[in-house]
């Protein structure tokens, strides 16, 4: 009997309406962080419950003495295998994290990538879950979050009910990620640093030319089948050409940055619904917003309250995104 990770992976930011950040007082210093993340798991749960295939009725199981993980205190970690002496390949988790520049507080940028690979897995074998540290250098408080692996009984009829899913309740935005049986998926992390020195994670999305390998889906649960995207990968390089730092580490009007995060977070609802006209609608309206952030910056630029550069690169990115959007909006 085989057995799978069902990990959904789907989750993009409207983050940048909640990570505001106002102009600064005249002669105040603004802070910016610069540095490298590093990731670890630690932590392995080994008793928990697995769904059936089909009904998705949790099965209990305690599997401290039989599961087997390794790597666990690193940034990539593996279980699984058959119930005879993994002799088939494990399932792996691994985060891989990116330097940053010039950012500020309160500003989303990304933090690196996850890839799961989903092995064949007997239910002896499972874990389910694990806690996930990410580090973004000397005084920056670290992110510390559970991480649930929800993993379901291959049915081996439809490999989007056979996903394995990793469920990440601690991030701003709850995420969930999702590999296909067999697949390997790569997701993006986002976050930022707020208050007191501390790094937050806000949500996650796919990497482009990931939807065929898993998908990335928002809220705390797995119960529901995983991946069912109309807007697949238009959403998601839409999302990949918005998130960072635009403007560097450049102070930015509230009102634009609101309008960006709200885009964002329209992007995010057109990439959680299966239906295609309710993703097309969330994308138009997305589009609004983007045009209207570009005609913001464009003023801004000319009163002065940012420099020409940002309005440029702002305008850029609005006009990548909607070189993704029009192609996709024109299909009936």
């Amino acid at each position: 009997m085989k057995q799978s990770l069902r990990i959904t992976i789907l989750g993009i930011a409207w983050m940048l309406a909640s990570s505001v950040v106002m102009a600064p007082t005249p002669g105040a210093t603004v802070p910016s962080y610069s540095g490298t993340i590093t990731g670890l798991f630690d932590a392995p749960v080994l008793s928990g419950a697995f769904l059936e295939a089909g009904t998705r009725l949790p099965v209990a199981r305690d599997n401290t003495s039989s599961a087997h993980g390794f790597g666990t205190g690193t940034s990539s970690v593996s279980w699984g295998g058959d119930d005879n002496g993994c002799t088939v390949a494990p399932s792996t988790l691994a985060f891989t994290g990116n330097s940053f520049s010039s950012v500020t507080p309160g500003q989303v940028f990304p933090l690196g990538t996850l890839t799961y690979f989903n092995g064949p897995s007997g239910p002896a074998s499972l874990m389910f879950g694990l806690t996930m540290h990410l580090s973004a250098g000397d005084g920056i408080t670290p992110f510390t979050g559970p991480m649930a692996i929800v993993s379901t009984l291959n049915g081996n009829i439809d490999r989007v009910a056979d996903a394995d899913v990793l469920v990440f309740s601690k991030f701003e935005i709850p995420s969930t990620l999702a590999a296909f049986e067999g697949a390997a998926v790569t997701a993006v992390m986002y976050g930022k640093i707020v208050g007191d020195s501390q790094l937050e994670v806000t949500s996650m999305s796919l990497a482009p030319g990931e939807a065929g390998h898993g998908c990335v889906d928002e809220g705390p649960s797995a119960d529901s089948n995983p991946c069912r995207s109309a807007c697949g990968d238009v959403c998601t390089a839409m999302t990949q050409a918005l998130v960072g730092p635009l403007c560097g580490g450049e102070q930015v009007p509230a009102a634009l940055t609101g309008r960006i995060g709200q885009a964002l977070h329209l992007l995010s609802q057109g990439a959680s619904t299966d239906r295609e006209k309710q993703a097309k609608r969330s994308v138009r309206l997305a589009m609004k917003q983007l045009q209207r952030s570009a005609a913001i910056a464009g003023g801004a630029a000319k009163r002065g309250r940012i420099s020409a550069a940002c309005a440029e690169a702002i305008g850029r990115a609005v006009g990548s995104a909607q070189s993704q959007a029009e192609p996709w909006l024109s299909t009936r």
